[in-house]
């Protein structure tokens, strides 16, 4: 049989009092890993960090006791054991003199001052103009040298091409026959000498 619904509209025993909470253990890792290295390194590290918060419990109860055993000395009375003096002894009153380092500092003759060389004032030029800088390098000389080189191969492939084309118009032009049918021998001399004068030039 449930138990009686009260006034709140919770499921609570007659007394009043919440049903206790199960604690649930912390995990490492997920719950559905197989058995192999995986699970035995989960395993590993719940198990180091279970003993890590029992050092950790076991360290706190044994500072508890010992703080309460013994009250916390200051900062004050520690120095004042240090020095093994006890505490009804007054400090020393700190003297009025100067400090003996500072007395010798103040003894030493002071070091003559090392005289800077005055800057020297510009000539003006002959002239009379300003004395012009020389101009920044520029960021992109090597790039304008690139292109530069880049026109000019282009420039020669257009020349060789023309030249080309030129050699062949006019080989085409010799070979042509005259009005009787015969070739034109001297003009196509002309034109193998011209072309052989390039070939041997380049």
């Amino acid at each position: 049989m449930a138990p009686k619904r009260t006034h709140d509209g919770d499921f609570f025993a007659k007394d009043g009092a919440e049903p206790a909470k199960k604690r649930k253990g912390f995990s490492v890792g997920p719950a559905n890993l197989p058995d192999g290295t995986y699970r035995r390194k989960t395993q590993k590290i719940k198990s180091d960090l279970i003993q890590k918060a029992k050092v950790k419990k076991a360290y706190a109860k044994i500072k508890a006791k010992e703080s309460a055993t013994k009250a916390p000395k200051s900062a004050y009375e520690r120095a004042a054991e240090e020095e093994g003096t006890t505490q009804g002894t007054e400090p020393e009153p700190a003297s009025l003199g100067l400090h003996p380092d500072r007395v010798t500092m103040l003894n030493e003759p002071e070091p003559e001052p090392v005289p800077t060389p005055a800057p020297r004032p510009r000539r003006p030029r002959e002239d009379g103009k300003r004395q012009s800088r020389p101009p920044k390098p520029s960021a992109f000389t090597k790039e304008m040298e690139i292109a530069e080189k880049r026109k000019q191969a282009a420039e020669a492939r257009q020349r060789e091409r023309e030249a080309k084309q030129k050699d062949r118009e006019a080989t085409l032009r010799a070979k042509r026959p005259d009005q009787f049918g015969k070739r034109r021998l001297g003009r196509e001399s002309n034109v193998l000498l011209s072309r052989v004068q390039r070939m041997v030039g380049q």
